[in-house]
């Protein structure tokens, strides 16, 4: 085993210490531990978090109540109140929630016995040397019902090895004087030859005097067995100092009289920094809008009022995708709803989501419509095509343009409820996991992530549980984080109890602070308030008792300054409303808790969002034969031509279903027009106006992705400062836009299409339109002569 604690400093009890070996032991960090600062990077300190009052009731299975006491135990089970451990893994306590897969002790080789064996940490000791406390112990368990262990502890400026499987009791010399201090850091190893029964101690390097001989044996099985640092099992005898980078070997790593100590054993400390961001962004909360706008040549789209100083009949409305056919059905085995498109290089359109126990699969297709499962040579329940063997189907795939090619293909999700993690791959077929969690949390739903290039960033969004709905149920909203290395631990604030009290005076939240209680000690608790909300039920807007179950966000590959989100919105029957409501979700009805469907947001930043809730972007309903009650779009789209491709997951069956029949769910694909997710509409009786914010451009021509019919039409004229009209480009003199075009060229009677004379000056557009769509605009520079149209009357 290795445990870098690399985590993030303040890091609640009941988060997951990671096993950075291969070996997958993970630990929890108890309430009386912490990460600190270390030799490289954190360390751990058995010093006792931050003290709170626990609520005087709750549920057992979260330790927030005592169990029943066993016949014949002396030790009191395990809850909040008592769970005063630095780190620990255990098989016992099974009362509690036990998420993360811990391993039973006694069956793993951190069970000390007769075969060669090497233990090896970095040590900064607090004030006085003389202290004792426990490095580690194992124990068969009950924890304090069983005196079967193996223990290291330190002891009055030495070192005691205790082996009661085998009644040894070694007393080891140790230099630690220059310590006390309390400032610098020792690296110490532990070195058993068992053929020789002698154990070797090494301080810095140095071989320390000899002990006497050592005759080990592991600790018998037993079905309660725990591993615990920093203190004893019983939570005492704390250890004076702290620990960093502690690893358990086979073999004996160090031989003869001296040795180097080792430098860091994490596989990465140096985080790759992103290159400085492509364009700033013009529409963001810190932008001036007083200011003129450095268009350029960016393509702009319509999504928002963000670009627009005045309108007359404009609505800015939602376009819902045509529903193209269905691709994937019939499926067989889990398929976990939550889905994952992604293009590759050579054009082949990959969709990754869960399987089986929740392993990450992949399908491929070339033309979207086709999807064949590959052979990847890792079978799985009868599944070929797995691209991770383990619990970690709540992500999405992603290319990270910063990465170098081995590892290109970036997928972050929870794994194993232990937290959210990081998994990387250089060709997307196989992916491996980064043994630190990036965030500390136990993740609720799909984490959606993606590297915004505008600012540089690494932008992630997340479910917490913590907010509630007007009657008290779990209101499901998402909170976004941001880092500049997606591969090390994210940055993370902790929260206090007294904020969160705070906090719930003007926000619903659960009645249980600090949040981290809600899963028990052993298991992490969920996001709560430490991150800014990004998505959210309005109480404005929605009906009381609905969620926003996963925003799907992205940044939109084909135009800068645009973010777009799909948030799958929940309408809850049961809580909230009249009892009216409440039938619904009745056993006699046959449905369930509720419905879902896609609705639209969009931002200009990624942080301030505005969502569209009608139309629903992909509602429930008929769908090519079917009845549809939920609807979840696939995180990601694909671009062919002039069209959009998207994807959905829909069933038939309702949430938390009471009938449990999802044998018609099934995959769809999605046509939307290029830049067409919303549009700036004008009514087909009247025109309708809209004027620019005043900008500067680049290039010769000016496009326009645009819907008129066959009876709208569309004029654009350039605008002064003053409203004064440019000679030869007023709205008047533009030859009519009258069809459907993604990309159409504008053009004025006596000039043509060529706009270079009004390149980088200060300019508005007034759009004059009736009967139109318009999705987008753009200024780009083409080689191509303008030809002017002839004015009235020329010959």
């Amino acid at each position: 085993a290795l445990w870098l604690f690399d985590e993030q400093p303040g890091i609640y009890p009941s988060c997951v210490l990671n096993d950075s070996s291969g070996s997958d032991y993970p630990l929890v960090l108890g309430p009386g531990g912490q990460i600190v600062p270390g030799k490289f990077g954190q360390a751990l300190e058995p010093s006792p978090q931050p003290p709170i009052p626990y609520p005087a009731t709750g549920s057992v299975l979260f330790g927030l109540s005592d169990p029943p006491s066993e016949e014949g135990r002396s030790t009191t089970p395990m809850t909040w109140k008592n769970a005063n451990f630095c780190a620990l893994m255990t098989s016992g306590e099974n009362h509690l929630r036990k998420d993360v897969g811990f391993a039973n002790a006694t069956d793993t080789a951190l069970n000390l016995g007769s075969f060669d064996w090497t233990v090896e940490f970095w040590f900064s000791p607090g004030i006085s040397t003389n202290e004792s406390g426990t490095v580690f112990e194992l124990g068969r368990g009950p924890r304090g019902d069983d005196d079967q262990l193996t223990r290291l502890s330190l002891v009055d400026g030495g070192f005691l090895l205790e082996n009661t499987p085998s009644g040894s009791s070694l007393s080891v010399s140790t230099n630690l004087e220059s310590s006390r201090d309390g400032a610098s850091w020792h690296h110490l190893a532990f070195v058993y030859s068992a053929a020789e029964e002698q154990l070797r101690h090494f301080v810095d390097g140095r071989l320390q005097a000899l002990p006497e001989a050592l005759k080990m044996a592991p600790v018998p099985r037993g079905d309660e067995a725990y591993f615990s640092i920093g203190r004893d099992g019983l939570w005492q005898k704390l250890l004076p100092g702290r620990l960093d980078e502690l690893r358990f070997s086979t073999g004996q790593v160090y031989r003869g009289e001296s040795l180097t100590p080792p430098g860091s054993f994490a596989p990465r400390k140096r985080a790759f920094r992103p290159p400085a961001p492509t364009l700033p962004l013009l529409w963001g909360r810190d932008s001036d809008p007083a200011e003129v706008v450095d268009l350029g040549g960016r393509k702009h789209l319509f999504i928002d009022d963000s670009f627009v100083e005045s309108s007359e009949n404009v609505t800015f409305v939602v376009n819902p995708p045509r529903l193209a056919e269905r691709v994937i059905d019939q499926i067989q085995g889990p398929f976990r709803k939550h889905l994952s498109i992604v293009e590759d290089d050579e054009g082949l359109i990959r969709l990754y989501n869960g399987t089986y126990d929740d392993y990450l699969a992949v399908r491929v297709s070339r033309d979207g419509v086709r999807w064949e499962m590959p052979d990847l040579g890792r079978e799985h329940r009868g599944m070929q095509n797995i691209v991770f063997a383990g619990p970690a189907g709540e992500g999405n795939v992603f290319l990270d343009p910063n990465a170098p090619p081995e590892t290109r293909w970036k997928y972050v999700s929870g794994y194993h409820k232990r937290g959210v993690y990081l998994f990387e791959s250089a060709d997307g077929w196989s992916f491996s996991r980064v043994p630190t969690a990036v965030l500390p949390f136990r993740s609720g739903s799909q984490s959606n992530v993606f590297y915004d290039d505008q600012r540089g960033l690494y932008v992630g969004y997340h479910r917490s549980d913590y907010p509630a709905t007007p009657a008290g149920k779990t209101q499901r909203e998402f909170v976004m984080t941001e880092a500049e290395s997606v591969a090390d631990p994210w940055p993370f604030r902790r929260v206090s109890r007294e904020e969160a009290v705070a906090i719930s005076r003007h926000k619903r939240l659960h009645d249980l602070h600090p949040w981290y209680l809600d899963n028990g000690p052993l298991t992490p608790g969920g996001f709560g308030v430490e991150y800014p909300t990004a998505f959210a039920p309005d109480d404005s807007l929605d009906p009381i008792g609905s969620d926003i179950y996963v925003p799907k966000a992205i940044k939109y590959p084909w135009a800068p300054d645009t973010y777009l989100a799909f948030p799958v919105v929940y309408f809850h029957y049961e809580g909230d409303g009249p009892s009216t409501r409440h039938v619904l979700g009745s056993r006699e009805r046959d449905r369930g808790s509720g419905p879902l469907e896609t609705q639209l947001a969009v931002s200009r930043d990624g942080i301030e969002w505005k969502r569209y809730p009608r139309p629903a972007y992909v509602g429930i309903g008929r769908r090519a034969g079917r009845d549809i009650h939920q609807v979840y779009l696939a995180h990601g789209m694909v671009r062919r031509g002039e069209e959009i491709w998207q994807y959905t997951f829909d069933t038939v069956i309702y949430h938390s279903t009471w009938s449990g029949d999802d044998s018609e769910s099934a995959v769809y694909r999605l046509v939307q027009r290029l830049d067409g997710f919303v549009s700036a509409d004008t009514p087909y009786d009247r025109s309708g106006v809209l004027v620019t914010r005043p900008f500067r451009f680049t290039g010769n021509r000016l496009l326009l992705n645009i819907d008129t019919d066959a009876a709208g039409y569309a004029q654009v004229g350039f605008i002064d400062a003053g409203g004064a009209p440019f000679e030869g480009f007023s709205v008047d003199d533009c030859v009519y836009v009258n069809g459907d075009f993604t990309s159409t060229e504008l053009e004025w009677m006596g000039q043509g299409s060529d706009v270079s004379s009004l390149a980088g000056r200060e300019v508005r557009l007034v759009f004059r339109m009736r009967g139109s769509k318009l999705y987008s605009l753009q200024f780009v520079e083409t080689g191509e002569p303008s030809v002017p149209s002839r004015s009235a009357g020329q010959e």
